[in-house]
């Protein structure tokens, strides 16, 4: 049994997600008295092509296509009267790190941030600069409550996503990630104030061999996540007092934080997308 392969196309995509490829052979019988067909394996070796595994023995390294390698591969026959196979290989991420890189290291993917107005409630103007006394201290600013009734106002928040590719499921920092969550940042973070930023969560997903995408959420607030609350009674009825001329006021407003514990996110190790 005499199998040739002749290649007929190989192709290449690259996006925002990453790269891929196919390489596609026609695989046939030069010696027209043989007619047993071959074995799968004996088609998909004729290619000289060799499926990618994580126990390839250092110096047998599968033939690569630019920086990808196959993964897959798919046998097709052509014809019932001929000795015929159309092969395609389907390549992926590049598992096989180059030497100028450390298989350790995690690599920046993208970086997405959004922003958006958030509604609160309003009880103080021109207080912003309370936000960062203790909470049970009376702020300041001119009050635009009616009665307890507070305006809604608008806000900015933003939404920051950050994935980073990483080697090996061990590499992500699944357990620095769940003590994070719900923080507020201790220190500068991606170009954010101290206090500004919660991190929000984790996820993580397969998308080769070697290779696992994480994406880190995190949520950037104008007033640092505080939000004004009027002081109230047993009832839960907001205790006013009066704002002349029959009017009245919310009589106690104080700022609360509701993610008061905060950390340093630079525990996470992720690279800088600014850098």
């Amino acid at each position: 049994m005499t199998l040739v392969a002749f290649e007929q196309s190989r192709g290449f995509d690259r996006d925002t997600d990453g790269q891929s490829g196919s390489r596609t052979f026609l695989v046939v019988e030069n010696d027209s008295t043989v007619t047993s067909q071959p074995s799968i394996d004996q088609v998909i070796r004729a290619t000289g092509v060799r499926l990618y595994v994580q126990d390839n023995p250092a110096g047998d390294e599968p033939p690569p296509l630019g920086n990808l390698i196959p993964l897959t591969v798919n046998v097709r026959s052509e014809s019932d009267a001929q000795i015929q196979y159309s092969v395609e290989f389907k390549y992926g991420l590049d598992a096989l790190v180059p030497d100028e890189e450390s298989p350790d290291d995690p690599n920046f993917v993208t970086f997405t941030l959004a922003q958006r107005p958030v509604a609160i409630d309003l009880y103080r103007s021109d207080s912003t600069e309370d936000l960062k006394i203790e909470e049970g201290t009376d702020i300041d600013g001119h009050p635009v409550d009616e009665a307890g009734v507070p305006l809604t106002a608008f806000i900015i928040q933003q939404d920051l996503e950050l994935s980073v590719r990483y080697p090996s499921l061990d590499r992500v920092p699944t357990q620095t990630s769940l003590y994070l969550v719900s923080k507020r940042n201790s220190v500068p973070f991606l170009g954010a104030e101290s206090g500004t930023l919660l991190f929000t969560g984790m996820s993580v997903t397969r998308d080769g061999i070697n290779s696992y995408r994480a994406t880190f959420t995190f949520t950037w607030d104008q007033w640092f996540h505080m939000r004004q609350v009027p002081a109230r009674n047993q009832n839960g009825d907001v205790n006013l007092a009066p704002l002349g001329s029959g009017r009245f006021k919310a009589q106690t407003v104080e700022y609360k934080q509701p993610f008061p514990e905060t950390q340093n996110f630079n525990l996470l190790g992720l690279p800088n997308p600014t850098s």
